[in-house]
């Protein structure tokens, strides 16, 4: 009997040795756990006018802008969608990133209340400034976007198709959609599909809905996921906004804009936006304009109708643009807005 009772005494020795396995999300020996990100809030209230009770199963979206990147798929630093939205007045809690956040930079609020089939009903018509990190809620209003939502209304939607900002016009009597892609028109017939809304064309191109997103195929390019916004493009809120030319530039990044009549004002955004002028009344030369600003900037602008890509994207303008402030130039793409 000795030596069994021996070799089991062994035995439990041998396993009373043996380390005990870490509990499954406990951090190796000598090693402090990731970091989570850090994480910060913009909590406000959005309400309108009208007396009315929201549409069922209403959702607020809200969406945090960097002004200054308005041109590209970055400027949209965080967004949230607050479901079942019970009000007015409606409040929120946006959470954003801080490292996303720029230096000296501008941002601004954008919103939306849709009903349950994702038609909009209100929306902010401008973009409301604010400045994270402040402690102040935001209070901001929007207005309707409709006389009376409806289906078979044709009203101008937006998508993010890459890094494409479109519009879409969608006319359920004639069975068609009419895109805005880099200020050209594209009008496509609906075609047969198993599910959604689908339009295309003969030559490949082709849009694709479902709900809030979508799918974008041009005639030789790869196709494009889609997804719903808010806000129209820089160019179409310009065009809006009455202004007849505006030109984009990259490295650094720059913009201008010019206005409609004889003696139109000039607006520009250099340096990524950490400079701005504004020339009140700019007298039309041969092939563009020129002025100067209060504190006797000069600044020359000359235009030319002509195929012009701005190196950074794949988008085709239809006009160059070369902008001189003192001794300094800018050269981009651009578009005469007002034809």
């Amino acid at each position: 009997m000795t030596r069994p009772l021996l070799a089991a005494a062994c035995l439990l020795a041998l396993a009373a040795c043996q380390p005990t396995p870490p509990a499954p999300g406990d951090a190796p020996s000598g090693t402090d756990p990731a970091p989570a990100p850090a994480t910060a809030s913009i909590n406000g209230r959005a309400t309108y006018l009208e007396r009315i009770a929201p549409p069922p199963g209403a959702t607020l979206s809200v969406q945090l802008i960097d002004n200054h990147l308005a041109d590209t798929p970055a400027a949209v630093v965080a967004s949230a969608e607050f479901k079942d939205a019970k009000g007015p007045p409606f409040e929120f809690t946006l959470p954003y990133d801080p490292a996303k956040l720029r230096e000296n930079g501008e941002y601004g609020l954008h919103a939306g209340l849709r009903d349950a089939a994702g038609r909009l009903w209100f929306v902010t018509d401008t973009r409301v400034p604010v400045t994270p990190g402040a402690a102040q809620p935001v209070e901001f209003r929007m207005v309707r976007a409709g006389a009376e939502p409806a289906v078979d209304a044709i009203a101008l939607t937006h998508w993010q198709c890459g890094d494409r900002r479109i519009g879409a016009r969608f006319d359920n009597a004639a069975d068609n959609v009419v895109l805005d892609i880099d200020g050209e028109a594209l009008t496509l017939p609906q075609a047969v599909s198993a599910s959604g809304a689908r339009y295309a064309d003969a030559q490949g191109n082709e849009f694709w809905n479902k709900g809030r997103e979508a799918t974008l195929t041009l005639a030789g390019k790869p196709q494009l996921d889609c997804s719903h916004v808010e806000e129209g493009s820089p160019w179409e809120q310009a065009k809006a906004r009455g202004i007849a030319f505006r030109a984009v530039g990259n490295e650094p990044g720059w913009l201008v804009e010019v206005g409609k009549g004889e003696a139109p004002a000039l607006d520009a955004e250099l340096d990524y936006g950490e400079r701005k002028l504004r020339v009140e009344r700019v007298q039309a030369t041969a092939g563009g304009f020129s002025g100067t600003t209060a504190d006797s900037v000069a600044v020359k602008l000359l235009t030319r109708r002509e195929a012009c890509n701005d190196g950074m994207s794949d988008a085709t303008y239809p006009a160059s643009a070369i902008l001189t402030v003192d001794d300094k130039t800018y050269q981009g793409c651009g578009r005469f807005l007002s034809e």
